[in-house]
């Protein structure tokens, strides 16, 4: 059964599932930071602190949760059942982060670090299982290879498309009221990524069990498929240096936009310029058959490095618009090997310590994510800060330096260190040569 053809339908679902999920994820990324300094009244050094410290509570998480999907046995499978259980509370929480209760000094401190590392961890808890299901649906490669450039795409599609529409929306339900806008927003989204899930949950099936070796590792066990296996600490290091880029440079759209450019509503055409990420990645394998993974990965971190560092040259519209598709599209060219990286390291662990721990290396990897968004994060937030910003006032030139600094030379560093990290992505002789670990 496990490798009979998988419907459309089944297909559909598990990528509508991507889809739901990064719904709430999408638009936290790229207005969260916003919502707190220009809607709720929140200070951006303490946002920033809040990112940073947050955000590494999460990190944390993402092991302990691939350690609890191993282990998990019901009668739905291991990922599934995640899916249900948590569609409602992470569809909610997601709402709650852009409430904006009428609270002051440690109440509303207390209240966004609760509600935004709740959300976090609920993210890591749905995304996950998600994301590890995929080779229990079935063994054709074939049909993953289908099934996965399914979910990129659908996936992306959310966070680009809640990126554009966003702030047109918001001010459609504002009404005057913008926090009454974000809040409806985020309700409608948080209902699209409960039936998302819920549909997701109904109309897949896990068909490839899982070897019973996997599942019953030891943590320690567990560990020792990560002691010298440097293609995994390459993957580690290239996801954190790139969603250091990706969130600084996101959730400062709203910022250049307004503060540099004077043009608050040229915020959604940049956030539709993400779109050239996808491109990226359909050429991601591509490239990776003809030159290799690290050398494609290299020339993506290149591409992504210079553009990104041209912006400036420009404020014209025509410029902004190109240097970012270009920039997105080295990305992609990086960001659609990051799965099949992490398949080679899991495979090199494998072979060195004699222990596959796929879940637990997946999950773990999401550490370099989470710890890359929080320093991304705190960055912007904190350059804001060190500028003295002032959502009511007028752009300082301070201001404006802060907003380049977290939008473009932030990125473009953690671009180039992003490269750099490919470096560490090696083998030892003996595994390229088909040879026996040593002892």
């Amino acid at each position: 059964m496990d490798g009979s053809a998988l419907t459309w339908r089944e297909k559909l679902s598990y990528a509508l599932g991507n889809f739901g999920i990064n719904l709430p994820f999408g638009m936290t990324n790229a207005y969260l930071l916003y919502f707190y300094t220009d809607i709720y009244g929140v200070s951006a050094g303490t946002v920033a602190s809040l990112f940073l410290i947050a955000r590494c509570v999460d990190a944390i998480f993402d092991p302990m949760m691939g350690l609890l999907i191993d282990r998990t046995e019901t009668r739905w499978g291991k990922h599934r059942p995640f899916l249900l259980w948590l569609a409602v509370p992470f569809a909610v929480c997601g709402a709650i982060v852009f409430w904006a209760p009428p609270l002051q000094g440690w109440e509303k401190i207390a209240f966004i670090f609760v509600s935004y590392t709740l959300m976090g961890i609920l993210y890591s808890a749905v995304s996950l299982p998600l994301n590890s299901m995929l080779p229990t649906l079935t063994r054709d490669p074939r049909q993953r290879n289908t099934i996965n450039a399914l979910r990129e795409v659908i996936g992306s599609s959310a966070t680009v498309g809640i990126g554009y529409a966003a702030l047109p929306l918001i001010k459609a339900f504002s009404h005057g009221d913008e926090a009454h806008g974000f809040l409806v927003l985020a309700a409608i989204t948080g209902v699209i990524t409960l039936v998302c899930m819920l549909n997701a949950f109904a109309n897949t099936r896990e068909r490839v069990e899982v070897d019973a070796s996997v599942a019953k590792l030891t943590t320690a066990q567990s560990l020792e498929a990560t002691k010298g296996n440097w293609p995994w600490i390459a993957t580690m290091l290239v996801n954190f240096f790139f969603w250091i880029g990706f969130t600084g440079h996101i959730q400062s759209f709203v910022y250049f936009a307004s503060n540099v450019l004077g043009d608050a509503e040229f915020t959604s055409t940049l956030m539709l310029t993400m779109l050239a990420v996808l491109i990226g990645t359909a050429l991601a394998g591509v490239c990776a058959n003809a030159i290799g993974k690290r050398m494609t990965g290299a020339i993506g971190a290149g591409v992504a490095t210079l553009f990104t560092a041209l912006m400036p040259l420009s404020d014209s519209h025509a410029w902004l618009i190109t240097a970012n598709v270009v920039a997105y599209m080295g990305q992609g060219l990086i960001g659609g090997l990051l799965f099949s990286l992490m398949a080679d390291a899991v495979d090199y662990g494998a072979w060195r310590s004699g222990f596959r721990a796929q879940g637990f290396l997946f999950a773990a990897s999401s550490f370099g994510v989470k710890l890359g968004m929080s320093v991304g994060g705190a960055a912007g937030a904190w350059f804001l800060s060190l500028a003295a910003y002032d959502a009511k006032a007028a752009a300082t030139p301070a201001v404006v330096t802060a907003v380049m600094a977290g939008h473009v030379w932030l990125p473009a560093a953690s671009y180039v260190a992003m490269g750099l990290s490919l470096l560490l992505f090696r083998f030892a002789p003996a595994y390229t040569r088909g040879q026996a670990a040593p002892a």
